[in-house]
């Protein structure tokens, strides 16, 4: 069994329609579904933020024992050639802590590498399902990084190709689980994309944010409504991808991990 830990509900929305899904009971406000196959893998939703990524992953290895474990969601683009929709495959995860006043002197020996097999499967089910995709460094920080300033420095110092609040956090709990994992993730924003300030969900749980926030958000600041209709469809295709992508994995993980007993019946 392959678990996928994601943060908000609407990165997740098309694989759980997509699927014979069931919700699990699961603790404070975190969702879990888990299908009626193995041809899919559990989900478990825990809400914005590394503190909460971290609990959300330590519950679902104690919960389901999976034999691999996934961080999956949206992201920020910090290269100016990642668009919406665009699969960002993790070589490496790196934790950013604190604020950008903080950032100035970069510290990578926290930067943790995904399980070989699992990133083959994900190389491949980007390919196979023809779904534009780049392979890089995927950097957790600990605010939505919403400016173009931001996530061009992150780019550039760094030397990201995405940036999040929680894969980096999903990881590290994996790692010290001795659980394979990988991380995969959908542009939202482009690396140029001003994004308006309600975005920023850390600390929040996975459920959807209701019409009346967003009716507030916009009466306070009418000037963001452009962008968040430009959000909504870039949310629209970002997950339509993860979708697409998460199907194609868990086919190319199951024929790669079974050519080995394949083998051997042979």
């Amino acid at each position: 069994m392959i678990v996928a830990i994601g943060s908000l509900q609407r990165a997740a929305i098309g694989i759980i329609r997509s699927g014979d899904y069931s919700p699990v009971d699961a603790p404070e406000d975190f969702l879990a579904f888990q299908p009626d196959n193995d041809n899919l893998p559990t989900v478990v939703l825990g809400g914005s933020g590394s503190e909460r990524a971290a609990r959300a992953t330590k519950w679902a290895i104690e919960k389901f024992a999976p034999e691999a474990v996934m961080s999956f969601g949206f992201c920020g683009a910090t290269k100016d050639h990642a668009r919406s929709g665009d699969i960002v495959i993790a070589a490496r995860v790196m934790d950013l802590p604190g604020t950008p006043f903080e950032w100035s002197i970069v510290d990578d020996t926290n930067s943790l590498g995904p399980d070989r097999t699992m990133l083959l499967a994900a190389r491949t089910a980007v390919e196979v399902s023809g779904l534009d995709f780049h392979h890089g460094t995927i950097v957790t920080v600990s605010k939505v990084a919403t400016t173009p300033g931001t996530k061009r420095w992150l780019g550039e110092a760094v030397n990201a190709t995405a940036v999040d609040t929680e894969a980096h956090a999903v990881a590290d709990v994996a790692v010290k689980a001795g659980i394979p994992w990988t991380v995969v993730a959908s542009v939202l924003d482009d690396r140029d994309f001003d994004a308006p300030a309600i975005i920023d969900r850390v600390g929040s749980g996975p459920n959807e944010r209701g019409y009346a926030a967003y009716i507030k958000y916009v009466a306070n600041n009418p000037q963001d409504l452009p962008s968040l209709m430009r959000l909504g469809k870039s949310s629209t295709r970002a997950g339509a991808s993860l979708t697409k992508f998460m199907s194609a994995f868990m086919e190319a993980y199951s024929a790669i991990t079974s050519e080995p007993e394949t083998a051997e019946t042979d």
